[in-house]
């Protein structure tokens, strides 16, 4: 079965490659460090991003998401300020943040933190640096921003991997093609470490054209599955994103993972692919197909009793700018191979929707 679903993972990160004419695209797996109000070396900007969950009200929020999963309320995802400092030889970077995002992704006691490090530059003549602090993670194409995303809903994926990692990042921006990281990390998206002994997580970001990235990232460390059991848990994740000409754009994201434990060694794995087309000066329509597969619950924690978790997914969604604001629409449906959403309302086949407007300076 996981060599089956690493294939579709592979083709679908193939058609997410190829060429075009752009500017040089950024990495949407980490918070936009580009916006704001420079004065001197500092930056200051904001984000809020609002919502309303459209789906059975009984179920309170959507199960097994984090990001804008409260149902049949008019609520705040993430409303965050992003302070940053840069010189030649120093960086740093607060980002606090506040809203049910940061609720469902935090553990009691953490500082709400969307990122928060300081860094220094090692050497005069080359961009190497080392960060330390809660550092922004760089697992799947999606992260806790979504206005940097061709959905405004996350998909699977980025749901059940680390949105933040907190340790050191060593960083080597080699040259316009080739940007290397690594991190040692408490492990597996925990300000504190849960597990004794740190993660290793490397990245690497590879352009072979203006309009193409490729990422890839391995994670290696002792970590708790949805059940508690321990064991060496190894992780790795590729991404494509690709700028079609002026109106298309397309990312896929594959990743597999091992967990080791007494009582055996489990596999789960997932595949996506977005796209998205601009209709006119302002507006835009997007679609998502994904597949999550964790038939031993390592990372999602079963809600109906028996175990395993296989669901398919389709999205579509329609936005349009409004100077530094998104309106968005968007509905999901998914469907899994046993009655997996324990709400009156849903089964095997759930649907939601939502609505919101994210603003940022």
């Amino acid at each position: 079965m996981r060599i089956s679903n690493l294939k579709l993972g592979l083709w679908i990160l193939g058609l997410a490659l190829g060429q075009g004419v752009a500017a040089q695209i950024a990495n949407p797996g980490f918070a936009d460090s580009t916006t704001g109000v420079k004065i001197d070396r500092v930056h200051l900007s904001g984000y809020l991003d609002t919502y309303v969950g459209i789906g059975p009200r009984l179920a309170g929020s959507m199960p097994y998401m984090v990001s804008s999963a409260r149902i049949g309320e008019v609520n705040v995802n993430l409303a965050a300020l992003d302070l940053r400092y840069q010189s030649d030889r120093v960086r740093a970077r607060v980002m606090p943040g506040w809203g049910t995002y940061m609720d469902a992704n935090y553990a009691p006691g953490d500082p709400r933190l969307v990122e928060a490090s300081a860094g220094f530059r090692l050497k005069t003549r080359r961009e190497v640096w080392v960060d330390a602090g809660i550092l922004g993670s760089p697992f799947t194409n999606e992260s806790a921003i979504s206005k940097d995303h061709l959905m405004y809903t996350r998909s699977l994926a980025a749901e059940y991997v680390p949105y933040y990692l907190s340790g050191v990042k060593l960083s080597y921006l080699a040259s316009a093609k080739w940007n290397w990281y690594a991190y040692l990390a408490n492990g597996w998206q925990q300000v504190r470490d849960q597990v004794r002994g740190p993660a290793l997580v490397l990245q690497s970001e590879f352009r072979p054209h203006s309009t193409v990235l490729v990422n890839g990232n391995l994670f290696v460390g002792r970590e708790a599955t949805s059940a508690g059991e321990v064991g060496l848990r190894t992780f790795a994740d590729l991404y494509v994103v690709r700028q079609i000409g002026s109106r298309w754009r397309t990312t896929a994201d594959a990743y597999l993972g091992r967990q080791h434990t007494s009582s055996g060694t489990y596999w789960w794995s997932q595949a996506n692919l977005i796209a998205e087309r601009s209709l006119a000066s302002t507006w835009r329509a997007s679609g998502r197909l994904e597949y999550l597969n964790d038939p031993h619950n390592v990372v999602v924690a079963y809600q109906r009793g028996f175990p395993g978790f296989r669901t398919a997914a389709a999205s579509l969604g329609l936005a349009k700018h409004l100077d530094q604001g998104l309106l968005r629409l968007e509905s999901r449906l998914f469907y899994s191979a046993k009655d997996s959403y324990p709400t009156r309302g849903l089964g095997k086949l759930a649907t939601w929707g939502t609505l919101s407007y994210t603003v940022w300076f």
